[in-house]
């Protein structure tokens, strides 16, 4: 065994650009539709996980502790637990040692950036160092093999996790777009992006912080009886499809149209299911209606998209960086809670510390 102890990674949020909604029965966090997103190189979570050999080293259940911008969070452990519990099948060490879990993001809880994507990213990649150092003696890892592994792990904790461990685009989900996709893990999109796309960023634009009323996970769950459930998988398979074409060719009309389809289909089906729920704002309409006129008037290359919350993720080309930060500032401020924003820029990996 090694005498590895502690390690720390930095791991970014993402966006999906097509989004992960719905899970396949018959195992653990599978997409029952391919995704694909954008890393937010900017806006990231740091974890540092230190381990203490336990006596009793038949341990039935984990040991740990967490804490969450140096706070304890007891409140957490029951979701690392379950992630723990379920990557000790693969890496059996994890119910050898008692597991110090420091956490913390560079942006504010509840500011609709995807938290635990980042969190279980850099928390996964944490465990997969531990394993590979472990086997170091055994077995030699690639470093695909490494960022696989992560991203089966980072996938057990939050599904959409998966995709943040790569800084070029993460496909997850099968799909005959892309022959290397599977359900299990998600992988990079390899093909060289058009450079009409390979220069974007994402400014967060929000408009509630509070909790949400309906969380991701319940959302998931109302997608097993949705009446419209079987149509939604079929067409994010088709836009898959379309967008890495798109992507490589660099159609800006054609990948505006698609992410936004994209954001308003995901809560289509919320608002579509039984029960039915809303969570966009007014202030979310609102700032999209602004984006909509303002590329009309103008022609500058930007999207909205949305995650599961009524916060905007403005994506747009760097090129034009002044002008649009200069729309935020002066016409989209005012719907915005505390006139609160975050920039991004896009395409970060995760970085070991």
């Amino acid at each position: 065994m090694s005498e590895y102890n502690c390690v720390k990674y930095r791991c970014p949020s993402n966006i999906a650009l097509v989004k992960y909604w719905g899970k396949k029965s018959g195992g653990v966090q599978l997409p029952a539709n391919p995704s694909i997103s954008w890393t937010l190189t900017d806006l990231h979570a740091t974890t540092t996980v230190t381990r203490a050999k336990l006596d009793d080293t038949h341990a039935s259940s984990v040991s740990l502790e967490f804490f969450l911008a140096g706070e304890p969070k007891p409140s957490f452990e029951p979701k690392i637990r379950q992630f723990l519990e379920r990557i000790a099948p693969m890496m059996p060490q994890v119910k050898e040692f008692h597991w110090r879990i420091e956490s913390e993001n560079n942006f504010p809880h509840g500011t609709g950036i995807a938290s635990s994507a980042a969190g279980f990213g850099a928390l996964a990649l944490c465990f997969a160092d531990f394993q590979r150092a472990d086997l170091a003696g055994t077995q030699t890892w690639s470093e695909e093999e490494f960022l696989q592994t992560a991203s089966i792990y980072a996938r057990l904790g939050s599904g959409s996790a998966c995709r943040s461990v790569y800084g070029q685009p993460g496909i997850w989900g099968e799909t005959k777009a892309w022959s290397k996709a599977t359900d299990e893990f998600a992988v990079p999109f390899t093909a060289e992006v058009h450079p009409s796309l390979n220069n974007w960023a994402d400014a967060v634009l929000i408009v509630d912080d509070g909790e949400k009323s309906v969380s991701s996970t319940q959302g998931h769950d109302l997608l097993k009886d949705h009446p419209y459930a079987t149509s939604r998988y079929q067409q994010a398979q088709i836009n898959l499809e379309r967008l890495l074409e798109i992507m490589k060719e660099g159609d800006l009309e054609g990948f505006i149209s698609l992410v936004e389809s994209e954001a308003l289909q995901l809560h289509a089906m919320m608002m579509s299911s039984e029960p039915y729920y809303l969570l966009i704002r007014p202030n979310t309409v609102a700032i999209i209606e602004k984006i909509w006129l303002k590329r009309k008037e103008t022609q500058w290359p930007m999207a909205f998209t949305l995650d599961a919350g009524a916060n905007v993720h403005l994506l747009y080309d760097k090129s034009y960086s002044q002008s649009v930060m200069n729309f935020i500032e002066t016409e989209l401020l005012p719907y915005c809670k505390n006139s609160l924003y975050l920039c991004s820029n896009i395409g970060g990996s995760p970085q070991k510390n």
